[in-house]
């Protein structure tokens, strides 16, 4: 049976995204050819002109060949765009390689049949090591949605006995928090809230690591600012600058010496303008404010090239991890 005219303009809309681009152009007797193929359906060559008229009306980037073909050009990513998305989605550990896989393809999707052979290297990114918890989707959208209602959440926590098995934190016990930022860290998603004022204001807590997730109808989300030990005039981004690692604890500020370009390389692909620079007989030193355990693991990976200057409380931390470390290898 014959589509009325609004579902002719769908079906050479689809043909043309999936069997056209900037290489690839069809004439309007392949367009319903194709139709035909595909959808089994039997469209005039008269109507696809119509069709291809009204989609150019409707502002659709469709380019008439010096053959008399035409392609859809535009798309809702461009490659370069679509190639960064669909990398930053592999390289996410936070989910699993199915969801990661399905979200691609969902990306990719836009362009033509021809276009997608392109990001197929990088679905071998899947075989990195990700989390178990194929729930992490579900967790943020209720984690969204308890944000949205002002109420907190309550999930179990994810560990691991000696044996190397999965249980859960406490015996099962349940943590329940006010919600306030869902940050991503090094491709691992976290919440950031508040669970018990008496332990710390702000913690953060690893989504995938969440199960058995609910809204806790009965419990309002306790406001940030009314928080006895919250930040004032609280900033993401700051909260974020100060703690590389997702570690909670008190923000102090610190003097480094670095040993030549490599090391401040490394500082301002870390910090940014948040390290303040300076020179004193022929060494480059910087001031960084970072939260204590953060920036004693960040020292510790860049030893080879980052002296700590003060506070003298982390370079005696510092000093006791380097010298644990060594004395495993004696």
């Amino acid at each position: 049976m014959l589509p009325n005219k609004k579902s002719s303009i769908l079906l050479v809309l689809k043909v043309l995204e999936e069997y056209t681009d900037e290489e690839h152009y069809l004439t309007q007797q392949e367009i319903a050819d194709k139709i035909y193929q595909v959808y089994d359906i039997e469209l005039e060559r008269k109507s696809v002109g119509s069709s291809l008229s009204m989609l150019e009306e409707l502002d659709y980037d469709i380019d008439k060949g010096p053959k008399g073909g035409f392609a859809l050009l535009s798309r809702t990513f461009d490659q370069t765009e679509a190639s960064y998305l669909i990398d930053a989605i592999f390289s996410s550990r936070s989910i699993d390689g199915r969801q990661a896989k399905k979200i691609a393809d969902q990306v990719s999707s836009c362009f033509s049949k021809y276009q997608r052979k392109d990001y197929s290297y990088i679905y071998k990114s899947s075989e990195i090591n990700r989390t178990d918890n194929k729930q992490v989707l579900y967790n943020i959208s209720v984690i969204h949605e308890a944000m949205k209602q002002g109420k907190r959440v309550g999930f179990q926590y994810l560990a691991y006995d000696a044996e190397g098995n999965q249980t859960v934190r406490r015996d099962g016990y349940e943590f329940i928090v006010s919600p306030y930022y869902l940050i991503n860290n090094f491709g691992r998603y976290y919440l950031l809230c508040n669970y018990r004022e008496k332990y710390r204001a702000l913690q953060t807590f690893r989504i995938d690591y969440m199960v058995n997730i609910q809204i806790k109808d009965d419990w309002p989300i306790k406001n940030m600012n009314d928080l006895e030990e919250g930040p004032k005039d609280f900033s993401i981004s700051k909260y974020l600058n100060d703690h590389i690692y997702m570690f909670g604890g008190d923000v102090i500020e610190a003097e480094l010496e670095l040993d030549g370009d490599w090391g401040i390389l490394i500082v301002k692909d870390w910090f940014g303008e948040n390290a303040k620079l300076s020179h004193k007989d022929g060494k480059a030193y910087i001031k960084v404010k970072c939260n204590e355990m953060a920036l004693y693991y960040w020292i510790m990976q860049y030893s080879d090239c980052v002296k700590v200057i003060s506070p003298a409380s982390l370079i005696e931390k510092t000093k006791e991890g380097l010298q644990k470390a060594l004395e495993r290898y004696k």
